[in-house]
């Protein structure tokens, strides 16, 4: 478990950023005894007894063209020739790994894998893979499309540095990754969107993608307040 601490240090301060960005462009509001008013990154409604979470998740679903589908797979490509080998630090070690990384290429194996990596690590892979295209504006077809790609570029030409690619692989990483991305991605919103730091929390831990700045789903909901006869009412806008 160790060596996922880095990971989760770095989730949590990409987390602390991007809230102190939503802190700082909340508007000031005067917090009335019957107003609603904003409690940190929350608008509180005293009123209706709500509470809204200051920003909206979700997801955006647009044409994308092929030269930016193709931009995108690369930069996942090419981070997979950079993180593969900081899993694998034995892959350039060994000896004529050059000849064994010809032997395997074009090959199409069934691998004996254990079930635990078949039926759960190439899963979650999978998913985590379909979630990247998704917070890039991917619909979820087309997310698993992408998906799928990547993880065939992976098998013939990465993956083979160690053993030939495999025939369970390539349908179970991005079919099963994209069955499980959807439950990843219904409650991570959910979870997003509940108002709750600890909700926020474990949201973007298990959909992590939404941290990043090229996530296009996270909407900013302004609050701004008119008078009128009854007294004061909030008015949700949505800021894209």
């Amino acid at each position: 478990m160790t060596k996922f601490v880095p990971l989760l240090l770095l989730l949590f301060s990409l987390m602390t950023i991007s809230e102190g960005f939503a802190q700082a462009s909340a508007l000031e509001v005067d917090s009335g005894p019957q107003k609603p008013y904003l409690q940190g990154d929350v608008v509180v409604d005293p009123v209706k007894k709500t509470r809204t979470s200051l920003y909206h998740y979700g997801y955006v679903d647009r044409e994308h063209s092929w030269e930016e589908s193709a931009k995108n797979i690369g930069i996942v490509y090419g981070l997979t020739w950079v993180f593969y080998p900081l899993i694998q630090p034995k892959v350039f070690k060994v000896e004529d790994g050059w000849n064994k990384y010809k032997n395997n290429f074009g090959k199409l194996v069934f691998d004996k894998d254990e079930p635990v990596w078949n039926l759960f690590v190439h899963p979650l892979t999978g998913s985590q893979l379909y979630l990247l295209y998704r917070a890039e504006g991917y619909s979820r077809m087309a997310a698993m499309g992408m998906a799928s790609i990547s993880s065939a570029l992976f098998e013939f030409t990465v993956e083979i540095l160690t053993e030939p690619a495999s025939v369970q692989d390539l349908y179970q990483t991005p079919v099963l990754g994209t069955v499980l991305g959807l439950g990843i991605e219904t409650a991570s919103m959910s979870l997003l969107n509940s108002g709750t730091t600890a909700g926020k929390i474990v949201g973007h831990m298990i959909n992590p993608a939404t941290l990043f700045p090229f996530y296009e789903g996270r909407t900013l909901i302004i609050p701004k307040f008119e008078q009128e006869d009854k007294g004061a009412m909030l008015r949700l806008e949505l800021n894209y």
